[in-house]
């Protein structure tokens, strides 16, 4: 990757040339270092003979389209961000691409600012990830006891749900609408909320916001009977850690639970570290 000092390295995929032509010499003309390829396959080799801070990647392309493009580089180069430009996505790619390590979305018409500004986040966030990744934290402590609340406006499906992530050791409350939840989380600490999209009242994506406002560190999972991909790109930067399928299989809901406390864990005695080091800066012996 490149020092601080210097610009980002782009490479910029798409099929369509007027496109390529037009976006890589507005990107450069904003102070971008841009190389552009017509196709998946030539995108691929080319990532293979050069090292880029970012991947700019059309969707839809004849040969190999943008999400099997995308697999490639993150199967060989984890660390590489890659940015999408969809209208067509589906639900599915969507957020399987995402928390598989998609950085961001982009949508046709693009604006070339928006575009640079988007690029330069992604190069400084995957940066600092990359740095953090160099010193995993220390594995969570297992009998920590997993807290989570179920909020869904459907009685029957909480209580089954909750009867069997129960039996999986798993500590579970429901609550029967958003503002239920919310009160839920008042009153004691929780680890993971699983949260429908689609509720009377406060809807998912409400709740959502206002958990991720008040309790950041809370691991979020949407559950929806109505797939949307605009819903889910909208979870997807509200805060979101995964969505799921209703009804969900039990097995893979209990999974993605502990794997998003342990998430969480890490998280939490990373922060702690952080503020004993700050302490011991400020109030040196």
């Amino acid at each position: 990757m490149m020092e601080n000092n210097e610009e980002s390295r782009v490479l910029l995929v798409d099929d369509e040339e007027d496109f390529l032509t037009a976006s890589s010499q507005a990107l450069q003309r904003r102070g971008l270092e841009v190389d552009v390829a017509p196709n998946g396959v030539t995108a691929l080799e080319m990532v293979d003979a050069k090292q880029y801070d970012v991947i700019v990647l059309d969707v839809k392309m004849p040969d190999i389209d943008g999400i099997e493009v995308f697999r490639i580089i993150r199967r060989k180069y984890p660390n590489l961000p890659v940015i999408l430009l969809t209208g067509h996505s589906s639900i599915d790619d969507a957020f399987q691409t995402s928390k598989d390590g998609i950085a961001d979305y982009l949508s046709k018409p693009i604006d070339m600012d928006d575009m640079v500004a988007r690029i330069r986040e992604v190069v400084v966030r995957f940066k600092q990830r990359e740095s953090e990744d160099r010193e995993p934290p220390p594995p969570p402590d297992s009998s920590v006891p997993v807290r989570v609340i179920l909020i869904d406006d459907e009685v029957r499906f909480l209580d089954s749900m909750k009867r069997v992530l129960e039996r999986r050791n798993l500590d579970v409350d429901t609550a029967e609408s958003g503002e239920q939840g919310l009160t839920l989380l008042k009153e004691k600490l929780v680890d993971v909320v699983v949260l429908d999209i689609k509720m009377p009242g406060m809807d998912g994506l409400e709740v959502l916001r206002r958990i991720k406002t008040y309790y950041p560190s809370v691991q979020v999972i949407m559950l929806t009977g109505h797939p949307s991909y605009v819903t889910a790109v909208e979870a997807i930067k509200q805060g979101a850690h995964e969505y799921l399928e209703k009804p969900p299989d039990v097995e893979k809901l209990a999974a993605t639970i502990r794997r998003l406390f342990e998430h969480r864990q890490s998280q939490v005695e990373q922060q702690q570290a952080e503020l004993i080091q700050d302490i011991r800066r400020r109030y040196p012996d």
